[in-house]
């Protein structure tokens, strides 16, 4: 392996050994705005701290800025502003093939400190939403393509942030402390979208293979991890807030990219003549759907095939404020064939045929408009869909197919939400807001609990149902040092006809420049997945929906976070929290519980409210943030996941692994002709407990030569603890007219070894282990222009 990569760069450097007689540089410029009200800062000072000399400028009276002939490189942005907190934007990649076009929101600075105290302490991770208080932190497009294992994927870059697990190699399942992936909330432009990931909740909901939205079109966005605002809802373990950066408004740019996941080609530019109008889109077709014509029949189609799109369109006006119209779409397909040869059988995956058909999209208008009172109106409609198209057959062992398993979804769902924030004074900011969904659905599902027996109906309902939403929320600077975010928000769901009142309050006091302590209180929920409320339970006349009425689970969030930055480019941060879960569907008399649901679309039985759930833990975060060449993250989460059935037993849930441990390094060397090349390797290590099992009834197993759980003995085992070592290499070259960027990303260095399931074996008669080890390359190539 090791003489592979430097045979590799000893390529790469032949290749791009040339020189320029021109000096290479690229254009900053962008934006100043107040943080809490969007209004545009005239006169900002903008300094680039790291070229010699400085460069600088000031923005003009619509706020913008713009810096011309900026040496490539990374630079650090000083950003500063009469009355307002000095903001450095550090280690900003500036390349030659693609403008930096940066917006920078600054703080009204109620202590008056000065521009030169706040200056060292600039925290990177700081969240965009400015009434968080705790579990909560920024990410860029950067680190996903940085971060050894993120695969230019958000999902799989969060996996390296404290309080968060993933399930397998495979997918990007995000586990947020010891809750059930189901639990997370996806936003896109301030709306709630389905699970934006290819092949969707097929092995877990709320899971998925890797993302559809390409790290070409997304820009700055937020992760939390408990105790979010009251602006966000329908969730109970943690919020995902992306945003799309707007094309470039004043240059056409391209990119494209081709590498082992897929295709991609991306292309952003002004619409009409000093409009300010852009647009932005991206198109990936994976790789393997491209290639798979060369493969036998038998083969080509097992292999996955996926495609998406995404698209932004701004436009800004005189004097109607912004508008932005934004697209999502993604298409996923798979097939599986039965092995004919029966003696060839080892499990039931040999006998299966599979067709599966995925398709999920969003279409949006959102409108901003900035008042000159100190206030800002953000109205946006959209429809959002998912569709699936599951059929299974069984080959029976007299080699007739039998239907196992039929699923036909098709959900779309209108959305309507408008935000009002006011700012009434440096000390107090409010923000007040409604969102209305009418749910449409279209949804069969059957399957077959005994093969030879037919399809049974499970559910089969077209319907429509409404969700409104409404909240307050306000920050309060007390004093210079101590900040109240308290709010409230509604949630009526008239599926169940239940209305849900969520408090929520966080209070952060700054215990010097370098250090503060914040805790947060929510109280949060979130709706089931659709069919377990239509689920049918028994046969004709006798057939009821007994879950129609079930109403949503629910979670209280408390969470202490203390916060230091032991330099200017070093934090600590510790948080212990607890979180409380209730009103949580549970089977009668069982020790069943929605926590531990994974894909189950099947799923009939009567449901009541009666069940709770506990998380407690410790997330650690220690973070170097890139610096002089090179960075380190270290974060450990230990925790303890616990729930309780209608039968009153507490267990352990399926997803209490306990402990979660990455390290996370990365170094970069800059050299060649002006600094134009850049090499980066990058390297995380990751530990984690073993995925709590139900043992195995292996008489019973026997006689139905299928896998038998001991149910009564649910998640007392626990697998091996594992560890996976993921690297990446990067290498970008600068030219007069391009950029062109290597990565191979490697995923299981060690060849550890992940179970995926359990299968019953007919050749030895016994249950055994779906385990093996699966390393993941991925070779890219870039080029932007």
């Amino acid at each position: 392996m090791k003489t592979l990569v430097c045979s590799m760069l000893v390529v790469l450097f032949c290749f791009t050994s040339d020189t320029y007689g021109q000096n290479l540089t690229q254009v900053v410029r962008g934006t100043v705005t107040d943080l809490d009200t969007q209004a545009p800062l005239p006169f900002a000072n903008i300094i680039i701290k790291t070229t010699d000399p400085a460069i600088g400028t000031t923005s003009d009276l619509r706020g913008v800025f713009r810096l011309d002939r900026v040496p490539i490189g990374r630079h650090d942005i000083l950003v500063s502003y009469a009355g307002y907190e000095t903001r450095v934007i550090p280690e900003i990649v500036i390349s030659s093939g693609k403008e930096v076009v940066l917006v920078v929101e600054l703080k009204e600075d109620i202590m008056q400190m000065g521009a030169v105290v706040v200056d060292a302490y600039t925290k990177k991770d700081k969240p965009l939403n400015s009434m968080s208080t705790v579990s909560a932190r920024t990410f860029s497009v950067e680190e996903a393509r940085r971060y050894a294992g993120g695969w230019d994927d958000p999902g799989r870059l969060v996996s390296s942030f404290a309080g968060v697990s993933s399930d397998l190699t495979r997918d990007n399942t995000i586990i947020i402390r010891g809750n059930s992936p189901k639990g997370l909330h996806w936003r896109l432009e301030g709306v709630e979208i389905s699970n934006p990931n290819h092949f969707a909740n097929l092995t877990t909901f709320g899971g998925g293979g890797i993302s559809s939205l390409s790290a070409l079109v997304v820009g700055n966005s937020d992760f939390f991890t408990g105790a979010f605002p009251a602006e966000y809802g329908n969730a109970y373990s943690g919020v995902f807030d992306i945003k799309l950066r707007s094309g470039n408004n004043e240059k056409y740019e391209h990119a494209f990219q081709v590498g082992t996941m897929g295709l991609d080609f991306s292309s952003e530019g002004p619409l009409g003549k000093d409009t300010g109008a852009s647009y932005l889109f991206n198109y990936r077709y994976s790789t393997m759907g491209l290639i798979s014509p060369l493969f036998p029949e038998e083969i080509k189609d097992f292999l996955p095939v996926y495609q998406d799109l995404c698209f932004k369109i701004n436009v800004p006006t005189q004097n109607a404020g912004v508008f932005s119209i934004w697209g999502l779409a993604s298409d996923d397909s798979e097939n599986m064939h039965a092995e004919p040869d029966s003696s060839l059988w080892e499990m039931a995956d040999d006998r299966m045929d599979l067709k599966l058909i995925q398709r999920m999209g969003g279409l949006g208008m959102n409108h901003r408009y900035v008042f000159e009172n100190n206030a800002y109106l953000n109205t946006s409609m959209a429809i959002t869909s998912d569709y699936m198209t599951y059929d299974v057959d069984i080959m029976g062992f007299d080699l007739q197919p039998y239907a196992s398993e039929y699923m036909h979804a098709l959900n779309y769902k209108n959305t309507f939400t408008s935000v009002y924030n006011k700012k009434f004074s440096s000390r107090h900011s409010n923000r007040t807001g409604f969102s209305l969904d009418n749910l449409n659905y279209n949804t069969v599902t059957k399957h077959a609990p005994v093969y030879e027996q037919g399809l049974i109906g499970v559910v089969d309902e077209n319907d429509a149902s409404n969700i409104f939403q409404v909240f307050s929320q306000s920050k309060i600077s007390l004093s210079p040092l101590l900040v109240l975010n308290g709010g409230l928000r509604g949630h009526y769901f008239d599926l169940n006809d239940e209305f849900v009142l969520e408090p929520r309050l966080g209070l952060s006091f700054q215990t010097g420049i370098t250090q503060s302590l914040s805790l947060a209180y929510g109280q949060h929920s979130r709706i089931e997945p659709l069919t377990l409320y239509f689920a049918r339970h028994g046969e004709g006349i006798a057939t009821t929906q007994p879950n129609k009425d079930l109403r949503v689970s629910k979670a209280h969030h408390l969470v202490l976070a203390y916060d230091v930055s032991l330099n200017s480019h070093l934090r600590l941060k510790i948080e212990p929290y607890t979180q409380y879960l209730f009103d949580v569907p549970v089977i009668p008399d069982s020790n069943f519980s929605v926590l531990n649901m994974q894909a189950d679309w099947y799923f009939n039985d009567e449901l009541i409210n009666t069940g709770t759930g506990t998380n407690t833990g410790i997330d650690i975060t220690l973070e170097r943030f890139l610096h002089d060449g090179y960075y380190y993250l270290f974060t450990a989460s230990f925790f303890d996941s616990k729930f309780t059935g209608d039968d009153g037993i507490e267990r352990n849930t399926l997803f209490n692994t306990q402990y979660v441990i990455n390290l996370l390094y990365g170094k970069e060397w800059s050299f060649g002709p002006q600094k134009n090349k850049i090499l980066g390797i990058n390297t995380k290590l990751n530990f984690f407990g073993g995925k709590r099992t139900t043992p195995i009834d292996d008489m019973a197993s026997t006689m139905a030569q299928d896998v038998v759980y001991e149910y009564s003995e649910l998640y007392e085992a626990r697998e091996s603890d594992k560890h996976l070592l993921n690297a990446t290499i990067n290498y970008r070259v600068n030219k007069p007219d391009h950029s062109s960027i290597w990565s191979l990303s490697v995923g299981n260095l060690l060849l550890s070894k992940e179970n995926y399931g359990l299968f019953y074996n007919y050749k030895t008669d016994q249950v055994e282990r779906w385990e093996f080890a699966v390393i993941v390359p991925n070779l890219s190539y870039k080029r932007e222009f």
